[in-house]
């Protein structure tokens, strides 16, 4: 149902998420590493932040374009 969306916007590789099993103890630990003040990780090495591209390469999921919002209240993808 959703899928035609996620292509329209050029987000179907999203779907590949679907059963991705999440480390709860990597991201307990992450979560208390972020410093909200910077907006980055404090490690012992130094801090490090995470970029959109960082995300983009990661996902696989497109970073160009306009700006896509999904509103569920009807279905529909608006580019702003």
């Amino acid at each position: 149902v959703i899928l035609p969306y996620l292509k329209r916007a050029r987000l179907e590789s999203i779907r590949h998420f679907v059963g991705i099993k999440v480390d709860r103890q990597l991201i307990t630990a992450l979560v208390e590493r972020w410093r909200m003040e910077t907006h980055c990780f404090n490690f012992r090495e130094g801090e490090c932040t995470i970029t959109l591209k960082d995300v983009a390469i990661l996902t696989h999921l497109p970073i160009d374009g306009k700006a896509v919002c999904v509103s569920d209240h009807p279905p529909r993808i608006v580019t702003v």
